[in-house]
């Protein structure tokens, strides 16, 4: 039973933390894959792929050496040079991924009850630094009781739209083409899917490192695997559900609102707190990893760093969640796959037993 539930805490807690603004809403789907139609599917099958072999790896590394965060992992696995120069953009990335979070709960705030972005702003940090008082305590409750429900509505969305919606088949999906409005930085699904793999196992890695010493090294593996497995099914219903919505969905900075609106408020609203709590456990598990880097290099205390990180983070949040989507990530996502180079480098090349 002890092996069991730590095999479904690292899912959730790896589920969760990727989940996070882009995904609960369907916005990084529609901007990574959904814009390729048909073939985003299988850029999608490339993520699990990534999430399994790069997770798996950080577990072997962790466990080996026993490090409890991501600047340590960095430092073992980097020459000192780029050791610290990608800890630096690795802590900006954690920032910056607070401050889209913040955004992401002004928006969706704003979408369903049109009041001013700043008040779900607000509620943002204030549940988080809550939460947060409870340390990794706090991050396994809210992502054991939010995944499961996650996972559990997006089939039932599926389900229902299957069953009382026209679905739509897959010689008109291959037929479909797409005019993205939004900054692109590219125009190739597979730049796209390593781009994007890329930066979901960046902003993993700081739980994955601190649950790595915490787990049985197998258990840690199957957590993975499993987490990978029903992260990469409920990204290929959004992706189905934003596809079958095309093109209207485009302009809307929560995707999965809009599609949740045809089954009526009440269920619309249920969606909202949903999105909203696992863009929570995303956001406090980037101030936990990037808190918990600074308050081991400063010595200062992990509350202090909390709010060091608020008071940077909340003005970066007031340029936009769409914005901020479109820039960041993929610009981020080349930091990743610098990361999960020096990964395998340090694994496969340097053989240094691990």
């Amino acid at each position: 039973m002890n092996n069991l539930m730590s095999v479904f805490k690292v899912s959730c807690i790896f589920i969760g933390t990727i989940v996070g603004a882009g995904l609960a809403s369907g916005k990084e789907i529609y901007q990574f894959f959904s814009v390729y139609g048909l073939s985003s599917f299988f850029g999608l099958i490339i993520c699990f792929f990534m999430y399994v072999f790069i997770g798996n790896m950080v577990c072997d590394i962790c466990n080996k050496k026993n490090l409890s965060s991501y600047d340590l992992l960095i430092n073992e696995i980097c020459p000192k040079i780029p050791a610290k120069i990608l800890n630096s953009f690795v802590g900006l990335y954690y920032l910056f991924s607070s401050s889209i979070i913040f955004a992401a709960s002004g928006s969706i705030i704003n979408q369903f009850f049109s009041i001013p972005n700043i008040l779900g702003i607000i509620l943002m940090i204030v549940v988080s630094v809550i939460i947060l008082k409870f340390s990794m305590k706090g991050l396994v409750l809210i992502n054991s009781l939010s995944v499961p429900i996650m996972i559990c509505l997006i089939f039932i969305i599926f389900i229902m739209f299957e069953l009382f919606l026209k679905p739509i088949d897959i010689e008109t999906l291959s037929l479909l083409t797409f005019k993205d409005n939004g900054i692109r930085l590219h125009n190739n699904i597979i730049l796209s899917c390593i781009l994007y793999g890329g930066f979901n196992i960046l902003s993993a890695t700081g739980i994955l490192s601190s649950l790595a010493t915490q787990h049985k090294r197998s258990n840690f593996k199957k957590g993975i695997f499993i987490g990978s497995l029903l992260l990469i099914l409920i990204s290929m219903i959004i992706n189905y559900l934003i596809l079958s919505n095309m093109p209207y969905i485009a302009k809307y900075d929560i995707p999965l609102l809009y599609i949740s609106r045809i089954f009526g408020k009440v269920f619309q609203l249920i969606i909202l707190v949903l999105i909203w709590v696992e863009m929570l456990s995303t956001e406090t598990s980037s101030l936990y990893s990037l808190a918990k880097s600074i308050s081991n290099k400063y010595k200062i205390s992990l509350f202090k760093s909390i709010l060091l990180i608020l008071v940077i983070s909340i003005p970066i949040s007031i340029i936009g969640f769409t914005k901020l989507i479109s820039i960041i990530y993929p610009l981020f996502g080349l930091l990743g796959v610098v990361f999960i180079y020096y990964i395998i480098k340090y694994k496969y090349i340097k053989k240094k037993g691990i």
